[in-house]
């Protein structure tokens, strides 16, 4: 039996950073994994697609180089060569990570991790008894319980990663980030792409205006978007397979495909763990906890995806800290979500924070929009990345910033000029008026709230 103070279950973000906050004070401290360390981000999330989102990004504005001046491109890609590189990346990120954590005196056990009881865990041939657990073993990709879906077979993020030549045509079922994300990479290097999605816009969490404006650019790149469609059964043909779809008017559509791209969301990793054992309480979207991460047995812990909360790698490293320091400190603190950015790595790029106008009027504000155009910024004009738009709301009371809406280049950076003005409590008034480098195309965050002022 092996003793320690802290045992970290699931070597994701989350897992890494709760390691990490757990160790100090002569603390010994376990961290188990069933593969290699790092996680979803690392291996088959955010590394890897967004390294094929580049070579995709990049590949495009060779193709349009005359813009420049320059001549074009007009070769094929090779798609086996792009996934070389984005192996490249992810190589050199994830390899040697399981030694930098012996080597800091993490002790590392490899297998799956079971609750023998509320204290003792098995990593495959090592029972571990521990004052201390988190659980951070994160999510993995929900298939929808499709008639057919099954039998036919498709693949999710996961298995598209591996793909070293691309299907001629494929169906992507999902219309979220994932989903709009790979749409683009699949159709940049070749696939005919479908995307289908039973809300009646893509990206639903976004503001109207941001959803409208990526079909706009999705259909433009020739994709085809179907929307407010229900999946009524998947299945095989002749020269391949089919999906089915049904619109909300009844209409009915047969899409056929060589290949089938899940894309509708994600499970908590909570199957194996047998938390029952432990008393720990769950429900189908992931393991129970209070706003301090603790779960329903006092000295375990739980953060990241396997909470079934927002699903964001930046917020599972944040609560895997949390979320120790709480559990070796005895501190209760709990995290602030108002202010929380997210970006889809399309392009053009999307990114959000706060409320949409409309969410902000339902919660009883009175709402200002200010909004100003990528095309009437110098910097746009000067690159060619003209496509897009900045939008601020504002409460017309107080003038503060509610929220903030960016479809445009470099929008996954520009947004947080607009969460660090929520969170400091700035109006729009201010950042109006303070001086902004030209040109950038920051200069539309503060046009956009000159617009609201």
């Amino acid at each position: 039996m092996v003793h320690l103070d802290v045992l970290v279950i699931g070597g994701g973000t989350a897992g890494e950073y709760a390691a990490g906050y757990s160790m100090g004070d002569g603390r010994s401290v376990g961290l188990a994994e069933r593969t290699a360390v790092g996680g979803s981000c690392i291996f088959n999330a955010c590394i890897p697609t967004k390294a094929l989102v580049h070579a995709a990004r990049t590949y495009r504005k060779l193709k349009h180089a005359d813009f420049y001046g320059l001549p074009t491109v007009t070769e094929a890609a090779q798609y086996h060569r792009v996934k070389a590189f984005k192996d490249g990346i992810v190589e050199r990120i994830a390899t040697g990570r399981d030694k930098r954590w012996v080597n800091r005196g993490v002790q590392v056990f490899k297998g799956v991790a079971r609750f023998q009881s509320a204290r003792e865990v098995v990593v495959g041939d090592d029972a571990i008894h521990a004052e201390k657990i988190l659980i951070t073993t994160g999510s993995s990709p929900a298939a929808p319980p499709i008639p057919g879906l099954a039998t036919t077979g498709f693949i999710t993020n996961i298995e598209a990663m591996e793909l070293g030549q691309l299907p001629e045509r494929v169906v992507i079922i999902g219309g979220g980030a994932v989903g709009v994300e790979f749409s683009q990479i699949l159709s940049t290097f070749g696939a005919e792409v479908h995307i289908v999605e039973m809300m009646d816009h893509l990206l639903a969490a976004e503001d109207m205006d941001v959803s409208s404006a990526i079909e706009e650019s999705l259909g433009e790149d020739g994709i085809a978007v179907h929307t407010s469609v229900k999946v009524n059964e998947v299945k095989t043909s002749v020269s391949g397979k089919v999906v089915s779809v049904e619109t909300a008017y009844g209409k009915k559509k047969d899409l056929e495909c060589d290949e089938i791209l899940v894309a509708t969301g994600r499970k908590p990793n909570i199957e194996d763990l047998d938390l029952a054992a432990a008393g720990v309480e769950f429900t189908r979207r992931g393991i129970t906890v209070d706003a301090s991460l603790q779960t329903s047995v006092p000295h375990i812990w739980a953060a990241g995806d396997v909470t079934g909360a927002h699903l964001f790698t930046y917020v599972a490293g944040e609560q895997g800290k949390t979320a120790a320091l709480n559990a070796t400190t005895g501190a209760t603190t709990e995290l602030d979500y108002r202010v929380l950015p997210r970006s889809t790595f399309c392009t053009p790029e999307v990114a959000s924070v706060g409320l949409t106008d409309k969410q902000a009027m339902e919660d009883g504000h009175k709402v200002k929009v200010g909004r100003f155009n990528y095309a009437d910024l110098t910097r746009s004009i000067v690159t060619g990345e003209s496509t897009g738009f900045i939008k601020v709301v504002v409460d017309e009371e107080t003038g503060r910033l509610l929220g903030g809406h960016i479809v445009g280049s470099e929008a996954s950076t520009m947004i947080h000029e607009v969460a660090v003005a929520m969170a400091t409590g700035a109006t729009a008034s201010q950042v109006g008026n303070m001086l902004h480098s030209y040109p950038t195309l920051s200069e539309g965050v503060r046009y956009a709230c000159q617009a609201a002022a």
